[in-house]
């Protein structure tokens, strides 16, 4: 599976740390940043990761910041992505099982680094089942398309 990464430094020593475990698991893993546990700006991180995501260059993203909710806001800004705080892997199976979540993000300081590996793999493993969920997935992006086609500057006639 080809999986982007990132998040900003109060995630770096977490996100080192799942981009060994993706590697083992035989991912291919891009990390987007940060690169250093020098203070940085999270919307920058979960921007670069949600574009990649959404536009296919991956086939999904992990993002961590310290408690998982700035940089979640940021990528659930970006059309297709769906983003899913998860904070134990029953919900990180239900975000995929259920809302088809193509982004997981993490709370550094919310879950220990071990259960935020399982976690990962429990997001990983599991599959959207469809059937009535894939009915409210499409509602997600008819109101994403339509807030875009509301977004669009209004053409004057001249």
């Amino acid at each position: 599976m080809r999986i982007a990464i990132g998040g900003d430094h109060g995630g770096f020593e977490l996100k080192r740390r799942l981009v060994a475990l993706l590697r083992r698991r035989g991912d291919e893993v891009a990390d987007l940043g940060c690169h250093s546990p020098a203070a940085c700006d999270y919307p920058v991180f979960g921007y670069k990761v949600a574009q990649a995501v959404a536009s296919r260059e991956f086939d999904r993203g992990i993002l961590i910041c310290k408690s998982g909710n700035g940089i979640a806001m940021v990528a659930n800004k970006v059309p297709g992505i769906r983003a899913a705080i998860c904070h134990d892997a029953q919900s990180a199976r239900l975000s995929r099982q259920h809302n088809d979540a193509n982004l997981l993000v993490l709370g550094a300081e919310m879950i220990p680094a071990k259960r935020a590996e399982t976690i990962v793999e429990a997001w990983l493993a599991a599959a959207f089942e469809g059937g009535r969920h894939a009915r409210r997935v499409q509602q997600i992006a008819k109101i994403e398309q339509e807030i875009a086609r509301h977004a669009q500057p209004s053409r004057r006639r001249s």
